[in-house]
């Protein structure tokens, strides 16, 4: 190759590689090319361009039969139209009556549309209706989808909105064409044109939506029954879930469970708090006001647990030696020097507040304690008992707990005392439920250790 590039001069890269790879051979390096997003406005006003897609067939049939979704987006305004087909041969009429409409509607003429190569857009009934309203048609490229983008973006959000409105209360997936109307309903009046920083509902009216009829899809409804007799004691209202809103009738659309029918009504009553709507548990709801006040000034990490006298747990409770002989030391003179050093700290201690227990433990308290345990060795005041969990069960139900810093080293570890007892008793249960058994050490194997 170095003799190649010695005598061939400045020839480019392939060139070179025509030359030496045999006749007909081909290096793979073509790749497609970028399409930039747009950052300004191609139009200036509604129906100037519109973007018609359709989607389909669908796993499941929807309630009326449809299998396809026809999607048509203009291109100023970003407002969205969608319509279920039975078939893809029923694109043109829809597409006929939907330009009838806008004509009639806002008084004006679409004047161009972009659509990909379908054989459903492609054809001789389209060319002959596009000519007649003096539409000009636009083709994207074959097998290039991100000539359409605009209106197969909008599918895709329209499809991703449908299948978290269907999830939100587990409804069955024939409702599908159901809550990709309500989602493109929704979208048209909640959501703001990128550029124009107004809704496409607000760009197409001139006014702002009203929402504050709007109601989570799927959720739970109570239908009031009109046009039937019923007796005194007998049941008013029917159950059903709301699957969208009507903009002829300015109904709410809704399914009732009890005669498995579609029904738009006027008198209905919805509740959201039979799924993932439900409020959560205020936890200021805790009986132990005092509690609740401390765990709101106090920062992560600084629990620990309280040390309270049981005077019923202690009756039946021996104290050790050491704590035998601290209880007599006032009446009796203590020879040693460490006993009346002890002494003097319990006595200023005593006269003065007590420190909290994240300062008095700092390190690790020793797990086995002889009979006569120097008494400059236990951590905490002796007068106060033991420590217990009898105060903490009204509200571990409520709080969780967690360290501030993640112990590295085991110096580290054995310093803090919430780790410490989760120590043993992460121990104390991989015994009890006889997770590992003791081998001996195979001599040809090294021990894996752990954290």
């Amino acid at each position: 190759m170095s003799f190649l590039h010695h005598h061939l001069g400045e020839r480019t890269h392939t060139q070179i590689h025509s030359l030496v790879l045999p006749p007909g051979v081909k290096t793979p390096t073509q790749v497609g090319n970028t399409h930039p997003k747009k950052s300004i406005m191609s139009t200036c006003k509604a129906f100037e361009l519109l973007h018609m897609d359709l989607f389909g067939p669908t796993t499941y049939t929807s309630i009326s039969g449809n299998k396809y979704g026809f999607v048509i987006v203009d291109d100023f305004t970003r407002y969205t139209w969608v319509f279920f087909l039975n078939d893809k041969s029923d694109a043109f009429e829809t597409f006929k009556i939907f330009v009838k409409r806008i004509h009639n509607e806002f008084e004006t003429t679409i004047k161009k549309v972009r659509s990909d190569n379908g054989s459903e857009f492609k054809n001789t009934r389209v060319d002959v209706l596009c000519d007649e309203f003096g539409i000009r048609h636009q083709f994207s490229t074959k097998y290039t989808p991100q000539s359409n983008g605009l209106v197969e973006r909008k599918n895709r959000t329209l499809i991703d909105m449908s299948r978290s409105m269907l999830s939100e209360y587990n409804v069955s997936h024939s409702f599908w064409a159901e809550a990709i109307n309500m989602a493109c309903y929704y979208s048209n009046r909640l959501y703001c044109h990128p550029m124009m920083e107004k809704t496409p509902y607000e760009l197409l009216n001139g006014r702002n939506p009203n929402i504050a009829y709007f109601w989570v899809f799927g959720c739970k409804c109570y239908i009031l029954k009109k046009g039937t007799r019923l007796s005194k004691f007998e049941n008013k209202c029917d159950e059903g879930f709301l699957l969208g809103y009507s903009t002829t009738s300015k109904a709410y659309r809704v399914w009732n469970l009890d005669s498995c029918t579609l029904e738009e009504v006027h008198d209905v009553e919805f509740d959201e708090t039979n799924g993932s709507q439900e409020e959560d548990e205020n936890l200021d709801d805790v009986k132990d006001t005092q509690l609740t006040d401390a765990m709101k000034n106090m920062d992560i990490g600084d629990l620990r647990l309280r040390e309270v006298m049981d005077v019923e747990d202690d009756k039946d409770q021996v104290l050790p030696t050491s704590n035998v002989q601290a209880s007599g030391s006032h009446n009796q003179n203590r020879a040693s020097t460490s006993g009346t050093q002890v002494q003097d700290q319990q006595a200023s201690t005593s006269s003065h507040d007590q420190p909290s227990a994240s300062n008095q433990v700092q390190t690790l308290q020793p797990t086995n304690i002889a009979r006569d345990h120097p008494l400059d060795h236990i951590i905490g005041d002796i007068q106060r008992g033991v420590q217990t969990r009898s105060r903490l069960a009204s509200f571990c139900e409520h709080f969780s707990f967690m360290s501030h810093i993640e112990p590295k080293k085991i110096d580290e570890a054995l310093r803090d005392v919430d780790w410490v007892n989760a120590m043993h008793e992460e121990l104390n249960n991989c015994k009890r439920n006889q997770v590992w058994e003791l081998v001996e050490r195979p001599s040809d194997d090294n021990v894996i250790g752990t954290k």
